[in-house]
């Protein structure tokens, strides 16, 4: 049994696109809630002041949380200086899961160009000439699932939600899982995100404040009409974790504590 002081590296699973694994998705059933979380939004292009306070927001409001999440499991590091981390919504349920032993958390990455491996920077996904960072696998996650077209063939990056949408298909259809889709920043590859999972009727939930698509969504009154399976809650961790315990994400005796502390301090 591995000790909460361990190092440990994710266990790697590589598929091709039109497969189907039910290994990755039965994996995220040792979670002790059944409700998948999946976290989406923005990356390289996310502001510094959508970033502000990004980490405190999602680790304080998921404090307790022992289910599992979905996310795309890179990491940005700075071409200089590898010890740079650029912020983004794939940084987070590294972060939950430090505070959250009991939660599982799976990412998912397409094969957008050749992988490389490298001894500065890691297992690298993606490297443009005009981005300031490199794309790479995060070490810090308990699984991470590649998708590729074939050996030969790559994916575009809305695989990754495409293939999110499809495991969480799974657990909602033969597992009776609850999930939620959470939303914070975010272009055009989440807005596709949001509006797919809205028409099907599953629980999204958007960050208004957060930036960008996201921001537009929470604030479009025809969307929300149209899909009432779309809630919306500002960008603050108490409001944040009310909202996920009414969704019933997180237990409801958590939010008591909070509440407490909240009027203490």
């Amino acid at each position: 049994m591995r000790s909460r002081q361990t190092v440990f590296t994710p266990s790697l699973y590589i598929q091709n696109e039109g497969e189907d694994s039910t290994k990755t998705a039965l994996s995220l059933t040792r979670a002790k809630t059944r409700c998948l979380v999946r976290l989406t939004g923005g990356c390289g292009l996310m502001s510094q002041s959508d970033a502000e306070n990004l980490y405190d927001l999602f680790v304080g409001a998921f404090a307790g949380f022992d289910g599992a999440m979905l996310f795309g499991g890179t990491r940005m590091v700075n071409k200089d200086d590898v010890t740079v981390i650029i912020p983004g919504i794939t940084e987070i349920p590294p972060l939950i899961k430090k505070n959250c032993w009991d939660a599982v958390i799976l990412g998912v990455i397409p094969k957008t160009s050749d992988i490389d491996l490298s001894p500065k920077y890691g297992m690298i996904v993606s490297k443009e000439a005009d981005n300031s960072y490199i794309t790479v696998v995060h070490p810090e996650q308990d699984m991470c699932l590649i998708i590729q077209g074939s050996v030969d063939r790559c994916v575009c990056w809305d695989t990754e939600f495409e293939e999110c949408i499809k495991i969480t298909e799974k657990l909602r259809q033969f597992a009776d899982w609850d999930s939620l889709l959470v939303s914070y920043n975010g272009g055009g590859t989440t807005e596709k995100e949001i509006v797919k999972t809205a028409a099907l009727g599953w629980p999204v939930l958007l960050i208004d404040g957060s930036g960008r698509k996201t921001e537009e969504y929470a604030n479009n009154t025809d969307f929300l009409r149209k899909y009432p399976n779309v809630s919306v809650v500002e960008k603050d961790v108490f409001a944040l974790r009310r909202k996920l315990t009414e969704l019933g994400v997180l237990p409801r005796g958590n939010l008591v504590l909070v509440e407490r502390s909240k009027k203490v301090a």
